[in-house]
């Protein structure tokens, strides 16, 4: 039977229009998935924010609320200025320093430990211990004042009977730390990794001692989330945190794979920062990532008796919010 023009007309024009209609649901479908919300988190180059480069760079795709843009400052007082004008979601960051911008006021809580350990204390070739330096007036120079850095040099100079006086702490970025050893402007300096393996490969300094051997499993970097993030983006925060969770593990299974990818977070070759990921096994170390109230209390401690604060407040406890992390790690 011959089917008439008309009714041919017409059912090729429903069929068109259906395919079109199939064509942009599918074409729309496609931009949803694409346009995610932006977080930007800060970071500086520094070892203890390795995770965070697993992150952006194996899981972004992972991520299904948000997508992850990473802002690399150079100096931490550019970090807590973008912290205070919420330029940021959050960031990683000195313990000691997230801890006094929430003293003084800053919306914002520790979330999760960066890192544990990391930390090397570098002296000049010309000194040839740490005991050494007793009389000396000294110049050591840290990352910040406020830094877990300047709480293990006040440790490391207690444990060999040096008094914290006869030693000139002076704030410097660690990119500079080398440069300013090999010129004779400071006798040593405390820096998180790969700084001092750098200058030892340099043949500037020498490594007088770690992290674990000054205070084992201290507070080191931590992640600071405005509490605008987290009272507004909870799903977004739990799986940042859970994706930094996981990125930490994988570090601590893949520490190869983990140096090359993190060239650009940690600033040198993958093959120094390896190094680190595994001779000490316990230099540094990314499983336990809780920043717990026994941690806080304990750095808290150390920071007034050497004088950064003058007390302990009285809601230190209200300093960090652990529930992302703890969740997150009952998931792995």
């Amino acid at each position: 039977m011959k089917i008439p023009l008309g009714s041919r007309l017409q059912s090729f024009t429903t069929i068109l229009a259906l395919m079109l209609a199939l064509l942009a649901g599918c074409s729309n479908a496609d931009k949803a998935a694409e346009v995610k919300p932006e977080v930007k988190i800060g970071r500086l180059i520094c070892g203890g924010h390795l995770s965070l480069a697993v992150v952006e760079n194996m899981y972004q795709n992972d991520l299904s609320s948000f997508r992850l843009k990473t802002v690399q400052n150079h100096v931490w007082d550019d970090v807590v200025n973008d912290m205070k004008t919420g330029k940021m979601a959050g960031t990683f960051i000195l313990s000691p320093l997230a801890m006094k911008m929430i003293r003084d006021g800053v919306p914002a809580k520790i979330v999760l430990m960066a890192d544990r350990n990391g930390n090397g204390f570098v002296l000049s070739t010309k000194h040839k211990s740490i005991a050494e330096l007793k009389g000396k007036n000294t110049v050591i120079a840290v990352p910040h004042i406020y830094s877990q850095h300047h709480v293990l040099l006040y440790l490391a100079l207690k444990q060999h009977a040096v008094p914290y006086s006869d030693v000139k702490v002076v704030g410097m970025p660690p990119r500079d730390m080398i440069n300013s050893l090999q010129r004779g402007e400071i006798d040593g300096f405390v820096v998180g990794e790969p700084e001092g393996n750098k200058s030892i490969a340099l043949g500037v300094g020498w490594m007088a001692s770690i992290s674990p051997k000054i205070w084992k499993d201290h507070l080191d970097h931590v992640f600071l989330a405005s509490n605008a993030f987290i009272e507004q983006h909870p799903n977004q925060a739990q799986e940042l945190i859970s994706a930094l969770k996981k990125g930490g593990l994988y570090i601590e299974g893949n520490p190869h794979q983990a140096a090359v990818m993190g060239e650009d977070y940690t600033g040198s070759s993958a093959a120094v920062f390896e190094q680190v990921l595994t001779d000490p096994p316990d230099w540094i170390d990314y499983s336990d990532m809780i920043p717990s109230d026994e941690r806080v209390r304990a750095m808290a401690d150390v920071m007034v008796e050497m004088g950064l604060w003058k007390d302990i407040p009285d809601n230190l406890a209200e300093y960090t919010d652990q529930r992302f992390i703890l969740k997150a790690s009952e998931k792995q």
